[in-house]
């Protein structure tokens, strides 16, 4: 079942459980106000008949001519007791009661309905007066229920048909809102589920745009972000094959061509030929040796040979290492050691690893005369080793790509000159890995600056 569907079945069982209370206690309300009011007037009819009957029986001394007195009225003559019989046919009208008057003995002497004059009323219910004069009593007043009158069943008809007509129209408008709500509702969910099926296709899907506030807005906005995410991961990925297999064409080529040469006879089995196939192997072991350690890196499961490490002596012996390249091309290169001998945790062939690539990215795209400098400092539990150069720099737009996969900001170099374009990956690989970061500041013309912090 859908989520419409649901949200309106939901919205008619309340209004159906609404509308079924709220008619019970409208008419429970009215039949109760109106019984109240019919009760009200009765009891002050009943208190004026007892005043009057105890007045009357007090001025006589008997309950001679009481029915015809009190109990009817005949409204062609006007006989009667005046005013006090009209108002009690007005409310013996409106009221489902008889009035009876009751002798000592129990026996009926006055009936407004006039039915019951000479029978025993003792059997007979409802509420009870006894009427007394001199501190004697001398018989009994009743208010006996009767059936429902005309007017009576009229006026609780009307109600109920008027409970029943206005629940109905509100139904109707409940029910159409609940629509209108439901769609509304549920609309944002269709375009959600409409870009979901799109991806789970392999179609290509570009951002949603969602009319609303609320957590569907904020559903649309995760959905966007996830869209663009996936959208860069399969460019990434796409890029990622494509220059694989352009690094692995290349060695691969060359392996191909050289042997086709030797097996043709063209070109000599010679120790130097030799040598530059062994390169090529190399290079193509090295390549995929880098690939598994950054995919390693990248998902966590790089295993480490922690052990306490003098950073001083580490960064040392790699500046030692790239001493004979920077003396050749004329560039100072130097080491500021850090003063008290910090030696954090880390694994020693990975950090070489990264300050190797570091230094001679330095090295290679530093100008004679220039400056690269290695420096480290401590600051509380963290060390920060900064990797700078007097550089030409890297464009602010090629910045925020540096660290990916086979990025190379010269394109324009060979590929001897610009290797892979791993180095800049592996190395913030690897410090992740140590629980670090790596960042990069650089400005065309004056230099880049590599900042490595990790725990100490």
């Amino acid at each position: 079942m859908k989520l419409q569907t649901k949200l309106i079945a939901a919205f008619i069982v309340i209004i159906l459980l609404m509308g079924i209370s709220q008619s019970l206690f409208l008419q429970t309300s009215i039949r109760s106000t109106f019984q109240n009011y019919l009760d009200q007037h009765t009891n002050n009819f009943m208190l004026r008949m007892e005043q009057s009957l105890e007045a009357y029986y007090d001025e006589s001394g008997s309950w001679d001519d009481v029915q015809e007195l009190f109990f009817e009225y005949n409204s062609t003559t006007g006989q009667g007791h005046g005013m006090m019989m009209r108002r009690m046919m007005m409310n013996m009208s409106l009221s489902s009661d008889d009035l009876l008057l009751l002798d000592l003995n129990g026996k009926v002497i006055g009936d407004s309905s006039g039915t019951r004059i000479g029978t025993d009323g003792n059997d007979l219910t409802g509420k009870k007066i006894s009427l007394n004069v001199n501190h004697g009593k001398i018989g009994t007043l009743v208010l006996h229920q009767r059936q429902l009158q005309n007017l009576e069943k009229e006026f609780m008809q009307s109600s109920n048909t008027a409970i029943f007509i206005s629940g109905l129209f509100a139904a109707i408008a409940a029910l159409l809102s609940s629509i209108f709500i439901a769609k509304k509702i549920s609309k944002p969910l269709k375009v959600l589920m409409g870009g979901i099926k799109q991806i789970g296709d392999g179609q290509k899907v570009h951002e949603i745009n969602i009319s609303t506030t609320g957590e569907f807005y904020e559903l649309s906005e995760a959905f966007n972000d996830m869209i663009k995410k996936l959208n860069r991961n399969e460019e990434v990925r796409r890029s990622l094959v494509a220059d694989v297999a352009h690094e692995l064409r290349t060695p691969l080529a060359i392996l191909q061509g050289k042997l086709e040469s030797i097996q043709e006879g063209i070109t000599a089995p010679t120790e130097e030929t030799i040598l530059e196939l062994t390169d090529e192997v190399y290079r193509l072991s090295r390549l995929v040796k880098d690939l598994q350690q950054l995919s390693l890196a990248e998902a966590g499961k790089l295993k480490l040979n922690l052990a306490p490490v003098n950073i001083n002596e580490l960064i040392d012996k790699v500046c030692h290492h790239f001493k004979w390249l920077a003396e050749e091309k004329g560039i100072m290169l130097r080491h500021d050691h850090i003063p008290n001998n910090c030696s954090p945790r880390i694994d020693t062939d990975r950090m070489t690893q990264v300050f190797v690539n570091l230094i001679g990215n330095a090295l290679r795209h530093t100008p004679l005369g220039g400056i690269v400098e290695v420096s480290a400092q401590q600051q509380g539990d963290l060390l920060l080793i900064r990797v700078a150069d007097t550089g030409k720099g890297i464009p602010a737009e090629k910045l925020p790509h540096i660290f990916d996969r086979f990025y190379k900001a010269d394109a324009s170099r060979t590929r001897s000159e610009s290797g892979t374009g791993l180095g800049l990956s592996i190395a913030k690989g690897f410090i992740e890995a140590h629980g670090g970061v790596i960042t990069v500041e650089s400005q065309v013309g004056r230099g880049t600056l590599f900042l490595i912090t990790i725990p100490c």
